[in-house]
């Protein structure tokens, strides 16, 4: 009887124990296999990751133009080239995500960087990019646009469709020149620079900046799917001296202030949309295009933000300005693109200035596009401008301006 139930246990556990065995039954070279498969599905994964990370793009142009005024004709042909690269570095700095975005130009006769800015979790962003003055959305014709890039640091924050930024930033160095109501200047070895800013090379200027104090700016918007609304100010505080002898002058103070409000609505989602802009500057014309470009005209360089009419005052006048823009931009294919702007900016009158002096411009700019396929896109134009001078019988004074332009561009993406 021993040896039965003896031998009765030992045939129930063989059979629990081979019960377990199936249940749990593992075969290594299966899942050898098994493993090999996941990693590679896991490579594959992250190869494909690494390659969202870093992206790269470029950008061609060749742009012929023929313009004329006051029956004088002129050719240009314009070649311009974009470099842009941006990468993403996933927890990068305490467990938030960064961005690196560079961009780089070429004018055809200068290599500049327009950007290179480190992003962190699309708050924080540090280096050289576009002021916070500036609208997001503004038509690359405008007058009124405000595209200067800077050395900035800024920090932003989204609630939802609203958001708020604030910026200080390396400010546009401030250049002055001597506004004589008389014109009349010093004859002397040197290139008369009456009604121009004086040159930055000179020792013997009457002021000299020395741009210490950084400039501060803050952007309010509303973002939704039809609307986009900016609202922007700068404000700068430049500090200089007045007279040859740096060492021992007093240091003095130009204050100098800007407001810009952008708005974008899509009348009919991503086909027909309207941007305007409307700007306001006391001192702050370098930042703004059309200002600017009476001052970097190298045959001109008339000034756009501050001057002064007597050598032996310590003190600048600011020049104020206002302006605004319009454009209308209708998709009528994926392929076709119409678009029209028009932008007026004013200049406030003051007595102090000559005739000479600028006092208001327009711009009107039709244009059209068709993209060929995703390298290669078509375009032509024609802008209308005109300017008036303080003193509209002043012999600077010019007729309309017609420019007809095309364009080709070729993207790498």
């Amino acid at each position: 009887m021993k040896i039965k139930i003896a031998l009765f246990g030992l045939f129930l556990a063989n059979g629990i124990t081979h019960l377990h065995a199936d249940q749990y039954r593992y075969n290594p070279e299966e899942e050898e296999i098994e493993n090999e498969q996941n990693n590679a599905k896991e490579d594959k994964t992250g190869k494909d990751k690494s390659e969202n990370l870093i992206k790269m793009g470029a950008d061609l142009g060749i742009d012929p133009s023929f313009s004329f005024q006051d029956e004088v004709y002129s050719t240009k042909n314009k070649i311009s080239a974009k470099l842009a690269f941006s990468a993403d570095v996933p927890n990068a700095w305490c467990n938030k995500n960064a961005t690196i975005n560079i961009d780089t130009g070429w004018n055809g006769d200068k290599f500049t960087v327009k950007k290179a800015a480190l992003s962190i979790d699309k708050m924080v962003t540090m280096g050289y990019a576009s002021t916070v003055f500036g609208y997001e959305k503004s038509a690359s014709a405008s007058l009124v646009s405000a595209g200067a890039t800077v050395l900035q640091a800024k920090y932003a924050y989204t609630f939802d469709w609203f958001r708020i930024a604030a910026a200080i930033e390396r400010p546009v160095e401030l250049q002055v020149g001597h506004f004589d109501k008389e014109n009349v200047a010093e004859k002397n070895d040197k290139k008369d620079r009456t009604n121009k800013v004086d040159d930055s090379k000179d020792d013997n200027r009457p002021f000299k900046f020395k741009n210490r104090i950084p400039a501060a700016g803050i952007n309010l918007g509303v973002v939704t799917d039809d609307c986009n609304i900016g609202l922007s100010a700068l404000f700068r505080y430049t500090d200089y001296t007045h007279n040859a002898n740096e060492k021992s002058s007093d240091t003095k103070y130009c204050f100098t202030y800007g407001v810009n409000l952008g708005i974008q609505y899509q009348i009919v989602p991503k086909k027909f949309t309207a941007t305007g802009q409307g700007i306001y500057v006391d001192g702050l014309g370098d930042y703004i295009s059309g200002l600017e470009a009476i001052q970097s005209d190298t045959d001109r360089k008339e000034m756009c933000a501050a001057y002064y009419c007597d050598k032996e005052e310590d003190s600048l006048s600011t020049i104020r300005a206002y302006g605004a823009s319009l454009c209308l931009a209708y998709c009528v294919t994926p392929k076709w693109k119409l678009s029209v702007s028009g932008s007026y900016l004013r200049a406030l009158e003051n007595e102090k200035k000559p005739g000479q002096a600028f006092l208001h411009q327009y711009n009107a700019v039709p244009k059209i596009s068709y993209e060929v396929n995703k390298y290669v896109t078509l375009s032509g134009g024609y802008t209308l401008a005109k300017e008036w001078r303080k003193d509209e019988k002043n012999e600077h004074n010019k007729g309309h301006q017609h420019k007809f332009s095309g364009g080709i561009k070729f993207s790498l993406k």
